[in-house]
């Protein structure tokens, strides 16, 4: 099993099987599977995310994204993360997706985030590409304010956002690049851009695994697979036996959730339609309609667990 992160370390949340992303893929690294990393938006999708490791026995990574700050504020979801992870018996770490800024990853690392990831590749409107050095810049920075309270960073190099265009090789991480960028900023993990994209494919998305293999041949920090949704499985496997140790997941839960919630619809219109039928008044209960959609996102979490290699792992 996977040992928590050090004591001493200054971050006050550590405790039990709360670690780093660090920690976690260098453990992923050494048996040669992959962590899975969940976003978390509300209630069921967290309590998804724990019940699917549990069930696993798999390592994994929980993710607030800075989107949530448009949703409720995120020190409300980090208590409810929190409340679990005490209760946790698999190793697991609570990372910040895609920060966009040094002043909003510094808001979430005072909440006590085990890891904090920086996207220096786009600037703070997260659709314009930002200059090499400028990446360079933030990133060191936030690397230096993360590591002197023990907390992982991921970088990030190439372009991940381009999502029409992410068949084009020419647009995928240049494996000296990246390796240079290692060295600039002392990241712990870097996301590279391998042909995946965020969200859903318009088709089979490709990974170009000779790529991943070259860049993991001259990065000396684990690798990041943003975009996994809609990748077949195959290709996932290809990917994580080539050199990917963390892979983000989003899309696929949320599908899972839409599925379950059309189909508990669908049921209510029928029980609504014969209620009236008999003359009988209708039930609401919310808990009927989000318990199912809950169960659907931990049977689509379970599922990528299996296909990364990290079931059984904890």
């Amino acid at each position: 099993m996977l040992s928590p992160v050090e004591p001493g370390l200054e971050s006050e949340v550590r405790s039990g099987m709360l670690t780093t992303t660090k920690e976690l893929c260098a453990e992923a690294q050494r048996k040669g599977y992959a962590v899975g990393a969940f976003n978390s938006v509300n209630m069921e999708s967290t309590q998804a995310i724990f019940a699917a490791a549990e069930k696993e026995r798999a390592p994994f990574i929980i993710q607030i994204t800075q989107t949530t700050l448009k949703y409720t504020e995120p020190d409300e979801l980090f208590a409810m993360i929190r409340s679990l992870s005490e209760r946790a018996t698999v190793p697991h770490a609570i990372h910040l997706d895609h920060g966009r800024s040094f002043d909003l990853v510094m808001r979430f690392l005072r909440l006590g985030m085990t890891s904090v990831m920086i996207d220096g590749s786009l600037q703070e409107d997260g659709k314009t590409p930002q200059g090499y050095d400028e990446n360079i810049a933030v990133t060191r920075k936030v690397v230096e304010a993360a590591h002197a309270i023990g907390v992982s960073v991921e970088g990030e190099i190439g372009n991940l956002g381009q999502i029409e265009q992410a068949d084009q090789e020419d647009i995928l991480t240049n494996p000296d690049e990246a390796a240079r960028f290692v060295a600039d900023t002392g990241v712990d993990l870097l996301a590279v851009a391998i042909g995946t994209k965020h969200g859903l494919f318009k088709g089979t998305p490709k990974i170009y695994d000779d790529r991943v293999a070259q860049i993991a041949a001259k990065v000396s920090v684990p690798l990041v697979m943003h975009g996994g949704t809609g990748v077949p499985d195959d290709a996932v496997r290809k990917g994580v036996e080539k050199g990917i140790r963390k892979i983000n997941i989003d899309t696929q839960i949320r599908v899972a959730f839409y599925d379950a919630i059309l189909e508990q619809a669908d049921r209510i219109r029928q029980e609504y339609a014969d209620a009236d039928a008999k003359g009988e008044v209708r039930k609401f209960d919310i808990r009927g309609v989000l318990a199912p959609a809950r169960e659907a996102m931990t049977e689509a979490i379970r599922n990528r667990m299996q296909v990364f290699g990290s079931s059984g792992q904890a």
